[in-house]
């Protein structure tokens, strides 16, 4: 009986891990940094794009510049999950916006993608602002 009771109980304690399994969707954030705010150091444009390179390189991404100012990131996660974000960047400040993406659930007729596009820009964007003070 008491076997019985524990594959009960057993069952309905798994019960919450298998119901969630659908990844939720967030809005598209963008990530916006004025420099001032968040550091007394002066800044250069080439010590932005220099944080920006190698401070988030640990987590993955690679950045390639097309213009004075301007990179692309791309982040390939597990062989599965790819996004593509736009920076543009002064010695003031920098800006973190989506480009592109495979396998993330993105709508853009809803401005959705799956929340785990956010924690990652978040990331970037403090290893960054890290690499700055």
């Amino acid at each position: 009986m008491k076997l019985l009771t524990y594959a009960f109980l057993g069952t309905f304690a798994l019960q919450p891990l298998t119901a969630t399994t659908a990844a939720a969707l967030e809005k598209i954030e963008t990530s916006f940094v004025q420099l001032s705010e968040v550091t007394s150091k002066n800044t250069t444009l080439r010590g932005v794009e220099n944080a920006l390179k190698t401070c988030s390189s640990a987590r993955g991404w690679k950045f390639s510049r097309v213009a004075q100012g301007k990179l692309i990131g791309q982040l390939a996660v597990r062989g599965k999950h790819y996004v593509e974000v736009d920076v543009e960047y002064s010695s003031q400040a920098f800006k973190i916006s989506y480009r592109d993406s495979t396998n993330m659930k993105y709508n853009a007729a809803k401005n959705t993608i799956h929340k785990r596009y956010n924690s990652w820009i978040e990331n970037l964007t403090n290893d960054v602002i890290f690499c700055l003070k």
